[in-house]
């Protein structure tokens, strides 16, 4: 979270390491547009003079929202 986050560490994060050249393209490419989604969103900014993204408040917010959504039983959800 510090440093931030690449395209690469998500695809192998995503996908595993891939020796096949044509599908690491491919997976970038996948990444490539979900990360341009999440910064149209704001949720994420990219770090200048980098190939490095980070997480806006907003973003910060929106993903622990999130995960306490996920986290959470459906009865809590319910009564919430």
């Amino acid at each position: 979270m510090i440093a931030g986050f690449r395209n690469r560490d998500i695809r192998l994060a995503l996908f595993g390491d891939n020796t096949d050249s044509t599908q690491r393209r491919r997976e970038a490419g996948k990444v490539s547009r979900k990360l341009a989604l999440l910064r149209a969103h704001g949720l994420i900014k990219n770090i200048p003079r980098t190939r490095r993204y980070e997480l806006t408040t907003n973003g910060v917010s929106t993903i622990a929202a999130l995960q306490a959504a996920y986290n959470a039983k459906l009865s809590q959800l319910i009564a919430a």
